[in-house]
């Protein structure tokens, strides 16, 4: 009897899509709008949700609500290049050189991250922790 052949090509388990259907929640949480600046992502989150979410863990499929913050194009990048980080209150770490002065200007004036009501869905404190550590030692591209 002949053994059969495994298939050729990646071996890896890929991750299934996340429906814009479950990313709804994370969005409906925050009121439709970007935790950082406050500013209305109803029709980008229509549009294209994944486009409009941080995602601040390293699984960039993740479908886990406290990993994904909803956000504009500008909050996501100062936030990926270590220009903004998150305290331990969610109150905004800035790196004054290096962040655009028009999205400072554009942040919450309360100095934190709008959270949403539920517990169970306001950002993992730990993940945030860990990208604090990596901005704190200037670990990130300046640009």
């Amino acid at each position: 009897m002949a053994r059969a052949r495994s298939k050729r090509g990646f071996r890896e388990v890929q991750q299934p899509f996340v429906a814009a259907a479950d990313l709804g929640v994370v969005f409906a949480a925050y009121g439709y709008a970007c935790a950082f600046t406050g500013k209305s992502l109803k029709t980008e989150a229509e549009a294209d949700p994944r486009g409009y979410l941080l995602v601040i863990g390293t699984d960039q499929l993740t479908s886990d609500p406290t990993l994904l913050i909803p956000a504009s194009t500008n909050a996501i990048h100062a936030y990926e290049r270590g220009h903004l980080a998150l305290g331990s209150r969610y109150n905004f770490l800035v790196d004054l050189e290096r962040v655009d002065p028009e999205f400072l200007e554009e942040l919450n004036p309360i100095g934190r991250l709008r959270l949403p009501d539920s517990v169970e869905l306001q950002p993992n404190l730990e993940q945030l922790g860990a990208h604090r550590a990596k901005f704190a030692a200037g670990e990130f591209d300046p640009y």
